[in-house]
């Protein structure tokens, strides 16, 4: 193809946008973390987790489109295809999940899975007092009702968005690409 016809593959890229104004709070929530977390042995604290969708059909993997020149391909995705999420959390030595959730990761479902299924783990095993748990900022993660359990089970021990109304503890830098631990194992 490269030389009968002269295209070349080019792969879809999928990217998070940053705003103006991200590049500062990124900067100020990176130096917040590494303030917290400046040895080995506080970085052994964080509990990092993640959903995960797993889809039906990924027609989105291994898709190459032939082309002269770089097409910057767009596609429209399905509303709500058919799928499964799955929650994972990981330190540097500890995993727990993965976690299946019945139906959509809202407010509700997000504090159930906190309340009646990570935090007896943790307790379990003796880490909840020491632990901070990381989120990205999901909606679902942000609502009032997930924050309170956050504060009552993780006080000021959490990290996640940094942004009004009652931030986090520690900001998450904004516009972060999916790059965690328990993502890419999912």
């Amino acid at each position: 193809m490269k030389k009968g016809l002269n295209v070349r593959p080019y792969l879809p890229l999928f990217m998070n946008e940053l705003l103006d104004g991200d590049m500062d709070q990124r900067y100020e929530s990176c130096h917040a973390l590494l303030d917290t977390f400046s040895n080995a042995v506080s970085r052994t604290k964080v509990l990092f987790s993640d959903e995960c969708a797993i889809y039906r059909s990924a027609c989105d993997r291994n898709v190459v489109f032939w082309s002269k020149e770089n097409p910057n391909f767009m596609q429209e995705l399905e509303h709500n295809p058919p799928h499964v999420m799955i929650w994972a959390g990981m330190t540097s030595d500890y995993q727990t999940g993965p976690y299946f959730f019945d139906g959509p990761v809202n407010a509700a479902s997000y504090s159930a899975i906190l309340e009646t299924w990570l935090i007896p783990q943790l307790r379990d095993r003796g880490l909840l007092d020491d632990m901070w748990l990381q989120h990205n900022g999901a909606p679902a993660h942000f609502a009032l009702s997930v924050r309170d359990v956050l504060n009552e089970h993780f006080p000021g021990h959490w990290i996640d968005r940094g942004s009004p109304p009652s931030p986090a503890p520690l900001p998450w830098p904004p516009h972060s690409p999916d790059l965690t631990t328990p993502d890419n194992s999912l």
